[in-house]
């Protein structure tokens, strides 16, 4: 046990020397185990030890198991927070619910204490309950493979020790614990595997660890390999990441093993801000994905995920920055994405097919026209065509893909949509034999 807890944590400690760990400790076998082993081997390991008990006030024996913690602190003159939460009656999901609010109360203290990690005390045979129980829940492949040694701040140096060997340090060295009633509860999920489930898996299979971990490694080869291919196809010609929207080339994307396509999305996505999925959430996402309805959206952790006419479209801010132009005759507006003027002018001799270029009847314009961007409100009545459209229709109609429809602007006389920029003016400004006042609006995509 020495040697995996020593190494674990060097490994940890290399890239910061001297560092000051908050370990939490229940009161436990396995929290006390912890806190013994880093006291006697503080000197070796170079750490300033802090202790956080959080008494969650909801069985009998807790303030037994704080008065344990307290009295090694105390007898060991190490810095220690006793939190005591407020006692409430929990009906769902109750596990879940104290670890969030266990994790949350340690998370304040760290950033009071300035620690650089916390230190929990989860060990081997935790990875295999965990395993089982994202089995169950049909949690993606990586999950499978348990309890992570280092998850951002939280560190658990004794992920490699079984709690045999537990157990044996605690006998050794007289280390005093309690024992918590609820690991009795059999309604608990993790409860009823390592007390019902797993005996009965080792009267099948007597070294159950060693196959966990087997699986564990094969998991990660696979994870290595999804990885490697993931980055290959972010890296290529099919994905094309901008500040807030990415473009993934459908054709191709769709082409690919759904597990992939899920680990393309997250790993994108992830460089935005993180993505969280759930087995639920997968099968929506299959069914949407399967569909290929060119149009529909989903929202999935704050991004908005398009399926366009040629791309898979990932939107991480669905607030966009709207272009808002006020242009008087004569003037400009220019930024590094487009050119505006307009001026009055002539009616030209011959009409050019440049579509930068427009000529209009400006007979009833305003002192200034608008440079927008459209809205899906936005109607006009397209020259050639009877009646009104939506603007979206219109574009939609004439195969204009998504991404090129978010950079579409609308050159506006007050609420009057003249021309949808570099697209179709509007058939009520058109010029006429009878058109006297002609103004020349010039519209240019860098």
């Amino acid at each position: 046990m020495k040697n995996k807890v020593i190494n674990k944590t060097k490994e940890l400690s290399s890239k910061n020397n001297h560092l000051h760990l908050l370990l939490a400790v229940s009161g436990g076998v396995d929290s006390m185990v912890m806190l013994d082993f880093f006291n006697r081997n503080q000197s070796q390991l170079d750490c300033r030890l802090s202790v956080c008990h959080i008494n969650h006030n909801y069985h009998a024996k807790s303030l037994k198991m704080s008065q344990i913690v307290s009295e090694y602190c105390n007898k060991n003159n190490l810095e220690h927070f006793n939190i005591v939460l407020k006692k409430r009656l929990l009906k769902n999901n109750v596990e879940s619910q104290l670890r969030k609010k266990r994790y949350n109360e340690l998370e304040k203290i760290r950033k009071k204490i300035n620690a650089d990690y916390i230190l929990t005390a989860h060990h081997f045979n935790d990875q295999v309950e965990t395993a089982l129980m994202r089995i169950l829940n049909s949690s993606s492949l990586e999950s499978i493979m348990g309890i992570k040694t280092l998850n951002d701040l939280v560190f658990r140096p004794m992920i490699d020790v079984s709690k045999e060997e537990i157990e044996l340090y605690a006998k050794k060295h007289k280390v005093s614990y309690g024992l918590d009633p609820t690991n009795n509860d059999l309604y608990l999920t993790r409860n009823f595997l390592r007390k019902k489930v797993i005996p009965l898996l080792e009267e099948i299979k007597p070294n159950l660890n060693s196959s966990f971990k087997d699986l564990e490694d094969k998991i990660s080869d696979v994870n290595d390999l999804l990885d490697f291919s993931t980055k290959e196809f972010i890296n290529s010609n099919y994905v094309r990441i901008n500040e807030k929207t990415i473009y993934i080339q459908k054709e191709y994307f769709l082409k690919l093993p759904f597990l992939m396509k899920i680990n393309i999305l997250r790993t994108i996505a992830s460089e935005k801000r993180k993505f969280y999925y759930s087995k639920n959430l997968l099968r929506e996402l299959k069914f949407f994905l399967n569909k290929q309805v060119i149009g529909s959206t989903k929202i999935i952790n704050d991004f908005l995920i398009t399926i366009d006419r040629e791309f898979i479209v990932l939107t991480s801010n669905m607030i966009k920055d709207d272009v808002y132009c006020e242009v008087k005759e004569g003037r400009a507006v220019e930024n590094d994405n487009f050119y505006f003027c307009w001026n009055y002018d002539k009616k030209p001799k011959n009409f050019s097919n440049n579509s930068n270029i427009e000529y209009v009847d400006a007979t009833n314009f305003k002192s200034s026209l608008v440079l927008r961007s459209i809205n899906r409100n936005d109607k006009f009545s397209p020259l050639g065509m009877d009646g009104t459209k939506k603007v979206n229709d219109y574009l939609t109609d004439n195969k204009i893909s998504l991404m090129k429809k978010s950079e579409i602007l609308a050159v506006c006389n007050n609420n009057d949509i003249v021309w949808v920029a570099g697209e179709r003016i509007n058939n009520n400004y058109r010029l006429t034999k009878n058109s006297k006042i002609i103004a020349k609006l010039n519209f240019l995509r860098k």
